[in-house]
C-alpha cells in the first residue's frame, strides 16, 4: 500500500473519531478495530503524550509502514494552545517590531534584564512609534549579549559546531578586537561568515539557491526536525497539530527558528530599496558598500547574537549536529578567555590616555577611524579639565560658578561662567590651540577668556583678529 492511500486512511480514522467525538472516551481495543476495518496492519497501539513537554494525549498507532498519532483532544479544546495564542502573538510582534529574534543560550530572565535596562516590555510596540521602539531596544543589546553569554558560548559551544568551527580563530579574534577598541573592522570579519553557515547548514543540495532561499531552506530542515520529535517520531499527524501557526504557539523550538528565519529573510538579507531599519545590520549594505549604515557599533552584539543562532538552528536543521541548546556551566576555557578580553580592555584604556596626552601635548591630530572620531575622549578631557583645573582655581580666588556648558563638538569646547561681586567673567577652554578662527571669532562674542590645553601652536594664526584674551590653559592667571 502507498504511502498517500495509507495516510489517507489515517485521515478517515481521525475524521471519524473527530466528528463522532470519540476521542476522549474510545478504548485502545475499540481503536484497534477501527484500524483493522481499513486494511491496515497493526504492530502496535499505545496510549502516548507529545508535545515540547509531553503534555497532549493522544493513542500512537504503528503500522507495517507508517507510524501515527491520534490527539484525544480537539485542537480548539486544549486549553494551553487556546491561552497561549494572544500572547504568542504580541511576543512575535515585538520582535519583529524592535528588529531582533528571541535570543538563544540564555534563560530568559537575561533577556528581560536587557528590557529592564532600557524600559521596555512586550506590549510597548503598540505605543511606541517603531524608529522609537528600536531606538529604545538598540542600548539593550550590550546588556543582553554581555560577557556571560559572549565568551562561555563562543569557546565552549561554538567548537563543536559542524558549520562555525572553522570559523571560530576569526569570531575569536574579532571579539577581542571589539574590545580593544577596534570595533567596526570587528563587526566588518564576522559578517560575511553568516552566508557560509548557512551554506554549511544546508548542505550542497542548496548551492544554486538565492539568499533568501537558503534561509527558507535551512529554516524548514530544522523546523521538520523538531516537528517529528514533537510527535513522538510518528510520520503523520492531524494536520490541524502540525500547522506552521498552531507549530509556533505549542513548541517554543519552532517559535523561535522561526522568529529567526523571518529576521533573516526580512531584515538582514532585505534588498536595499526595502529596508527600513535603524540599525543597518544588513547584507547588502555591507556587501555592496551602499552605505555606512551598517558600520554601528551595536551591531557586534547583533553578529554574535546572530551566529549563536545560527548554531541553535544547527542544532536542529543537522541530524549530525553534537551541539547543546542549552547555555555552559563556564569553564577554565572560559576564564581564560575571559581574562584575554579584560586585557584588551584595560590595554586599550592605557593607550588611549596615553596618545591624548602625547596629541595634546604636541598639537598633533587625532586620527579618525570607524570606530572612533576622538570625540568621547576629547569631550570627558575637556569636562575633566574644566572640573579639576578651571573651577577649582576660580573657586580658590573667590569666584561663584555658574552656568557650565557640556562639551560642543563643533569647535571642540566648553564654556562656564563665574562672578565676584559685581564682576561677571565668561570662560572658553578649546580642545587645542589649532582651531579654526570661526570659532574664535565666535567665542570672542560672548567669552572675556578663551584658553586652550597642551602648548601654542601658531595662536597668531589661528586666533588673528581677537581682541579677547587667548592663550594656554596653563599659562592663565586667574583675575583678582
Amino acid at each position: 500500500m502507498k504511502i498517500e492511500q495509507i495516510d489517507k486512511k489515517f485521515k478517515f480514522i481521525w475524521n471519524k473519531l473527530y466528528h463522532t467525538n470519540s476521542l476522549a472516551k474510545i478504548t485502545l481495543e475499540e481503536f484497534e478495530q477501527i484500524v483493522l476495518a481499513q486494511g491496515l496492519i497493526v504492530l502496535s497501539i499505545k496510549e502516548v503524550t507529545f508535545g515540547l513537554n509531553q503534555n497532549i494525549k493522544a493513542i500512537k498507532l504503528e503500522t507495517s509502514t507508517r507510524t501515527a498519532i491520534f490527539p484525544r483532544e480537539k485542537l480548539e479544546e486544549i486549553d494551553m494552545y487556546i491561552k497561549n495564542i494572544k500572547p504568542f502573538n504580541e511576543i512575535e510582534d515585538f520582535w519583529h517590531k524592535v528588529d531582533w529574534f528571541c535570543p538563544v543560550f540564555m534563560n530568559r530572565s537575561q533577556i528581560y534584564s536587557g528590557f529592564d535596562v532600557v524600559k521596555l516590555k512586550i506590549g510597548d510596540q503598540k505605543k511606541l512609534p517603531k524608529k522609537q521602539l528600536q531606538e529604545r531596544f538598540e542600548q539593550a543589546f550590550s546588556t543582553i549579549y554581555d560577557f556571560s553569554n559572549i565568551i562561555p558560548v563562543t569557546v565552549q559551544i561554538l567548537p563543536n559546531s559542524i558549520a562555525i568551527a572553522k570559523h571560530l580563530p576569526v569570531i575569536k579574534e574579532a571579539i577581542l578586537a571589539f574590545y580593544s577598541g577596534v570595533r567596526i573592522t570587528a563587526i566588518a570579519s564576522l559578517i560575511p561568515i553568516i552566508e557560509d553557515i548557512l551554506n554549511t547548514i544546508i548542505g550542497e543540495e542548496g548551492k544554486e539557491l538565492d539568499l533568501k532561499a537558503k534561509v527558507h531552506r535551512c529554516i524548514s530542515h530544522a523546523r521538520e526536525n523538531i516537528k517529528i520529535d514533537h510527535i513522538t517520531g510518528a510520520d503523520w499527524a492531524p494536520e490541524d497539530f502540525v500547522r506552521i501557526d498552531v507549530l509556533k504557539v505549542m513548541n517554543e523550538r519552532i517559535r523561535i527558528i522561526e522568529l529567526i528565519g523571518d529576521w533573516l529573510q526580512n531584515s538582514f538579507y532585505e534588498d536595499t530599496g526595502e529596508y527600513d531599519n535603524i540599525s543597518g545590520f544588513n547584507r547588502h549594505f555591507f556587501a555592496h558598500a551602499k552605505s555606512e549604515i551598517w558600520q554601528n557599533q551595536s551591531n557586534f552584539f547583533r553578529a554574535m547574537g546572530l551566529i549563536q543562532a545560527l548554531a541553535f538552528i544547527e542544532c536542529f536543521a543537522m541530524k549530525q549536529s553534537k551541539l547543546s541548546i542549552f547555555a555552559p556551566i563556564p569553564d577554565q576555557r572560559t576564564k581564560s578567555f575571559h581574562i584575554e578580553v579584560i586585557a584588551c580592555l584595560n590595554s586599550q584604556h592605557i593607550k588611549n590616555v596615553f596618545l591624548q596626552r602625547m596629541q595634546v601635548d604636541n598639537n598633533l591630530p587625532f586620527n579618525i577611524t570607524a570606530t572612533d572620531d576622538g570625540w568621547l575622549r576629547k569631550s570627558a578631557l575637556l569636562s575633566s579639565q574644566m572640573n579639576e583645573d578651571i573651577i577649582k582655581r576660580l573657586r580658590n580666588n573667590g569666584w561663584q560658578c555658574y552656568s557650565f556648558s557640556e562639551p560642543e563638538k563643533e569647535g571642540e569646547y566648553i564654556t562656564i561662567q563665574a562672578f565676584k561681586k559685581e564682576k561677571n567673567i565668561k570662560i572658553a577652554l578649546l580642545y587645542c590651540c589649532d582651531t579654526c578662527n570661526k570659532i574664535y571669532k565666535e567665542l570672542e562674542k560672548t567669552c572675556d577668556y578663551i584658553l586652550y590645553l597642551g602648548p601654542p601652536y601658531k595662536q597668531y594664526s589661528y586666533a588673528q583678529g581677537v581682541k579677547k584674551h587667548v592663550g594656554p590653559l596653563n599659562a592663565w592667571l586667574v583675575p583678582n
